[in-house]
């Protein structure tokens, strides 16, 4: 959960000057891989992971929910969001993402596309050893309703 977390806030704060729609892959250190779907637009971030048994996670206005895939139960998160909103100050650089962050013990190196969105992120941490791949980014307009943690609308590619 923490590494969810952990990633989640630096898409966040001035980031939403830009709508997108992306697929993420996430790799750890042992291998193991979870896929998914990042939205982004105007201080929504919703964050969809595609295997059933996973969540979503919404956030808007500084709150932060989580919404089980397969049962749709929300929980608000309010625990362990620190590493959200130190992220959240990291994302306001875009467009001018710089490449490296620290941040006591984390480290986050910053691969960015031709249109300088973020294309890979490295997160090093004592607690954390993570490669976020960001790609196919759609950067039209988004739909309001995907943003709902409560009438929950489920989003298919």
């Amino acid at each position: 959960m923490k590494k969810l977390i952990l990633f989640f806030s630096l898409f966040l704060n001035n980031l939403f000057a830009v709508e997108a729609t992306c697929n993420f892959e996430e790799v750890y250190k042992n291998g193991d891989v979870q896929e998914g779907i990042l939205m982004l637009s105007n201080n929504f971030l919703r964050y969809q992971y595609i295997k059933e048994s996973l969540f979503t996670i919404i956030s808007k206005k500084d709150q932060f929910y989580l919404v089980r895939n397969d049962s749709k139960i929300v929980q608000k998160l309010s625990e362990n969001t620190e590493s959200l909103e130190n992220f959240m100050n990291l994302a306001s650089d875009y467009p001018e993402i710089n490449d490296t962050y620290k941040d006591n013990d984390l480290i986050i190196n910053v691969e960015k596309s031709e249109n300088k969105f973020i294309k890979r992120l490295s997160i090093q941490s004592d607690d954390v050893s993570l490669s976020v791949n960001i790609f196919n980014c759609n950067f039209n307009k988004i739909n309001k309703k995907y943003f709902r943690h409560f009438d929950f609308v489920e989003y298919t590619q």
